[in-house]
């Protein structure tokens, strides 16, 4: 079955067919920087990474782009005599890309910030006003929203629907615009802002809307017809709907073939939100958890649903990752510190049959004694993804793979080849949850791959020697019948955060 996403122009899930065949295009609204990136935002981003890695794990080689709104009146608001409007934005670009990187989200091709394309705004406003679209009135720019016929259909919601005065300037809305419902294209600036000069007779200088900004990124940079483009569920309107019906004009219709808007994260039923000043920092909950299990929280729910938020939610989340981890942790200590396991001799994607030409690795998952058992899971977590990215049905299909490993006696196996074939199948397969686990001794092709690689050297839970070199001196304590020492050690690492765990095979920590 192919990929089957839900087009919320259309809104059914449809076959996902870009134009080129192994090629995506994909544009992504970005921050309007005037302040950090919160989890809400980070649900967000975390699930274009899903996709984009998905896409990319089923063949496709995915051309992304994201933008930075760099120029607003919140970043103007926030600016003072220390720091210019430039500074506030790059400090808070700088602070986004800080944040992906801890979140293991994988860099986009191109990043973008209107600022940088404030011509191509300028030749796309001109050309609206030429073919009637837009007018001007006292120096500013506006869609005429009457001339486009489909508006609304993105949202759902039509002209005569929407409150008149909406920006709370009932008579100004009227003054200065044919209809309360345009929407600004180009603004002027007030004395000492930013502006950029145009041109044009009727409005000479300023600075671009919001709107014609990512209309003018998108398709200078991917052309006038792309595959997909989205944002979160708050971009679809007015953001995403203006787009269109200032882009259609110029490039023809449809200008997009897809749109993916994914649900707002809630704390407690409520938004989160920078105006509402409930927001949680990225830095905050990755203080409190890795970010494997930030990843992991981030798809237990469908990305169309809303997902809940509570630091007790996202604990429960994180235990049930765990016994997934744990799983990965005992076959990369039976695999770790000897030559390089056998594996089944590869085969080159384009020379399996059509349903197994995945681009990379994807003959070592099926091998040896758990062989059944993987390709039940593959044929699952597959079924899950192609069903509009159905994250939760694919996180049940890894607790019945673990399970099922459990009992078919995996901790007692001994047959390398078999378990490194357990090992990459979990570990390649949680990457695209955009959880990074993979030792680089275990899967060098797979770490290599990696948004964030590992610290050269590092094995295991980040190779931390201390911990290592405590639990090693703990046994040789236990030999020496000095229990009282290693109960010492053992009482320590518990306050620190380590569980220990006596095996057959010796000692296993892991932290709380």
């Amino acid at each position: 079955m192919p990929l089957r996403v839900h087009n919320t122009l259309t809104r059914k899930k449809e076959p996902f067919a870009p134009a080129q065949p192994k090629v995506v295009r994909l544009y992504t609204c970005g921050l309007t920087v005037y302040a950090p990136m919160h989890i809400g935002h980070a649900r967000t981003y975390c699930f274009w990474d899903v996709f984009r890695r998905y896409l990319e794990y089923r063949g496709h080689h995915v051309l992304s782009v994201i933008n930075y709104t760099d120029i607003d009146d919140r970043i103007l608001q926030r600016a003072n005599e220390r720091e210019g409007a430039v500074d506030v934005a790059e400090r808070n670009i700088a602070a986004f890309r800080r944040d992906c990187r801890s979140l293991h989200i994988k860099d986009y091709a191109v990043y973008t910030r209107a600022t940088d394309f404030v011509d191509e705004q300028v030749d796309m406003i001109r050309r609206l006003i030429d073919r009637g679209h837009a007018y001007a009135a006292s120096g500013e720019v506006f869609y005429e929203v009457g001339t486009c016929a489909s508006y609304g259909e993105l949202s759902g919601r039509k002209v005569e629907d929407q409150e008149v005065g909406a920006s709370g300037r009932v008579e100004e809305d009227f003054a200065r615009k044919r209809s309360p419902a345009d929407f600004t294209l180009w603004k002027p600036t007030e004395a000492g802002q930013p502006s950029w000069r145009t041109g044009q007779d009727a409005w000479p200088a300023g600075r671009p809307g919001w709107h014609i900004e990512c209309s003018a990124m998108s398709t200078a940079l991917l052309g006038d017809h792309f595959d997909v483009h989205g944002g979160g569920i708050d971009n679809m309107f007015p953001h995403h709907e203006n787009e269109i019906a200032q882009s259609e004009p110029l490039c023809g219709r449809p200008w997009v073939r897809t749109w993916l808007h994914p649900e707002h994260l809630d704390l407690k039923e409520v938004k989160m939100s920078k105006s509402l000043g409930n927001v949680i920092s990225v830095e905050e909950l990755l203080a409190r958890h890795g970010h494997d299990e930030a990843r992991w929280f981030y798809v237990t729910h469908h990305y169309r649903s809303k997902l809940p938020f509570s630091w007790e939610l996202v604990q429960q989340s994180a235990q049930g990752y765990a016994r997934i981890e744990k799983l990965a942790a005992v076959l990369a200590e039976k695999l770790r510190g000897a030559d390089e396991p056998p594996l089944a001799a590869g085969t080159y994607a384009s020379l399996r049959p059509e349903e197994e030409r995945f681009p990379r690795m994807r003959h070592h998952y099926v091998h040896g004694r758990f062989k059944a058992l993987t390709e039940r899971f593959l044929a699952r977590f597959i079924e899950a993804m192609d069903d509009d990215l159905n994250t939760p049905n694919a996180v049940a299909a890894f607790f019945d793979y673990v399970s099922a490993l459990y009992s078919a006696g995996i901790e007692q196996c001994d047959d390398r080849a078999s378990l490194l074939a357990v090992y990459r199948a979990i570990v390649r397969h949680l990457a695209v949850f955009g959880v990074e686990i993979a030792e680089p001794s275990l899967y060098p092709a797979l770490v290599a791959d990696y948004a964030v690689a590992p610290a050269q050297g590092a094995e295991g839970r980040g190779g931390d020697a201390a911990i290592d070199r405590l639990v090693a001196l703990r046994q040789t304590a236990r030999k020496a019948k000095d229990f009282a020492k290693a109960d010492a050690i053992r009482d320590l690492l518990a306050e620190a955060g380590v569980v220990l765990e006596d095996t057959a095979q010796g000692p296993r920590w892991t932290l709380a």
